[in-house]
């Protein structure tokens, strides 16, 4: 059997779990996506972006009420310690390697474009004293790239544990593979260079927007104790986290994936014109994801195959 037919048959398995689950199940299922949704958007509301470590108190509730606390600990304790171990050693970055490059980013997207994309945008979208209801959407899709791919991956692990564990590798693989990129490729996004003077104006349009969302609200959280590193724009995990998610989620429910789709994109445009990443770091970024999801999908095919 070929690797693809070893792939198609593991994930027509999955899809028919989900055919096969009660009504019972699927209110369930409805009542935890609402309950991750409304809890995240309230947050967001408020200038507050729920880290790894709260997003696992938050759902830990609803182990609790399905009396599957054990069986989530075993398989979220050891996806959030790595994926705090992966923001640690992020923010280590400007000081092993202060290096940092501005020009790689800006001829590539000069040479596919003929302009920035990022200036473009900006110049023909933005409006400081006025914020736009895309400018809110833009930020919106920017804070929701990793709170989505967490909820998703809770919502695999509620129905199919086997692809949970999938998706888990998938996002350590992808974020791991990032952190050596930024250790030996620092790259600063457009606002920063900017700032730099290699740039025309480019506005910081996330912070200035969220000026206009309601009061932060302060949740305790150990990733307060890290450091920041502004420059690990190349990949963006922005563009690679959500189509990593889209991949997975896609093969469960196909019927979702035009939704999918659009989120996708919408994020990526949403990064380029709110001035973070620029073309070259998003097209990097999917690059890695796809790159990730291979690995896990057909890996234990080549292994099986090999037997």
């Amino acid at each position: 059997m070929r690797i693809s037919d070893h792939v198609r048959e593991a994930r027509r398995t999955a899809r028919e779990r989900w055919t096969k689950l009660s009504s019972y199940d699927k209110t369930i299922f409805a009542a935890v996506l609402a309950y991750v949704a409304l809890t995240a958007a309230y947050l967001l509301w408020h200038r507050t972006f729920l880290s790894p470590d709260q997003f696992f108190v938050l759902v830990l509730l609803v182990s609790v009420l399905l009396g599957r606390v054990r069986a989530f600990l075993w398989d979220w304790l050891p996806l959030v310690v790595l994926l705090f171990g992966y923001e640690y050693v992020r923010g280590l970055v400007p000081v092993i390697n202060s290096r940092v490059h501005f020009q790689t980013m800006i001829a590539f997207d000069r040479t596919v474009f003929g302009t920035l994309p990022t200036i473009a945008l900006q110049s023909r979208f933005y409006h400081p004293d006025d914020p736009a209801w895309y400018d809110y959407a833009a930020v919106i899709c920017y804070l929701s790239h990793f709170i989505v791919p967490l909820g998703a991956a809770f919502l695999l692990w509620l129905q199919d544990r086997k692809m949970f564990r999938e998706f888990a590798a998938g996002i350590l693989i992808l974020s791991y593979a990032a952190y050596l990129t930024y250790l030996i490729f620092p790259a600063a996004p457009p606002w920063l260079a900017a700032q730099a003077g290699l740039l025309p104006k480019v506005d910081r349009i996330l912070g200035n927007t969220l000026l206009q969302f309601r009061d932060p609200i302060s949740l305790p959280t150990v990733y307060a104790a890290l450091g920041v590193n502004m420059v690990a724009a190349v990949p963006s995990l922005h563009a690679a986290y959500p189509l990593l998610t889209a991949l997975f989620v896609g093969e469960k429910a196909p019927k979702l994936l035009p939704l999918l789709a659009g989120y996708v994109f919408s994020i990526w445009i949403a990064v380029i014109y709110l001035g973070e990443h620029y073309v070259f770091d998003v097209a990097a970024g999917i690059l890695y994801a796809l790159l990730a999801y291979a690995l896990v999908v057909y890996w234990p095919a080549i292994k099986a195959i090999r037997r």
